[in-house]
């Protein structure tokens, strides 16, 4: 009896430091969401004050609409910028979370096969081979997980590297077709001075 209540208190301080360290990585990706959130609107309130105090002090709609034009670049730079870290979070928390799930299909595994050792030795005689299928059957298994589990992680992080260039480099375009635009505007206002 004793050795049950060991077992059990084991299995329940086992399962007490999973719980925690689970709290512990969406705790962390919580801070690091809160962080970004904070320097960004520190970085944004400090711009912010800047442009208004420029375009405060300017009295040329010409010079104006120039400081406007030069502000289209940046903004799409810092967008894409903040986007990033946050992609970069994003992924470092489901890595971490993707790290506890392996571990614990692991140790399931371990378990499983520690008590088909078990189960073996106080099996009849002849089910030796159906014990050991059943373990190539689990070793197979874990085999493929892992297989899958990293082919889809490195198409999910490749697909999404692809995406952020392609909407990096549209969003300059774009950007470029802005300031060509805004430059025309400015040469008219200016011409008809």
């Amino acid at each position: 009896m004793f050795n049950n209540n060991e077992q059990l208190k084991t299995l329940s301080q086992a399962q007490f430091d999973k719980a925690v360290r689970l709290s512990n990585i969406v705790l962390a990706s919580a801070e690091r969401f809160a962080n970004l959130h904070l320097e960004l609107s520190k970085k944004l309130l400090a711009e912010q004050a800047a442009t208004t105090k420029a375009l405060v002090e300017m009295k040329d709609p010409k010079a104006v609409l120039e400081f406007q034009a030069g502000l289209a670049q940046p903004g799409i730079d810092q967008a894409f910028s903040v986007a990033r870290s946050v992609y970069d979070a994003a992924i470092q928390t489901q890595n971490e979370i993707q790290s506890f799930v392996e571990e614990q299909v692991l140790e399931f595994n371990k378990q499983l096969c520690a008590n088909l050792d078990k189960v073996s030795k106080n099996a009849p005689a002849g089910s030796e081979v159906a014990i050991n299928a059943v373990k190539n059957m689990l070793t197979s298994a874990t085999a493929a997980y892992d297989n899958v589990t990293r082919t889809a992680k490195k198409v999910g992080t490749e697909l999404a590297e692809a995406g952020a260039e392609a909407a990096a480099n549209s969003a300059k375009a774009a950007s470029a077709a802005v300031a060509r635009t805004t430059n025309t505007v400015t040469n008219t206002v200016a011409g008809k001075k």
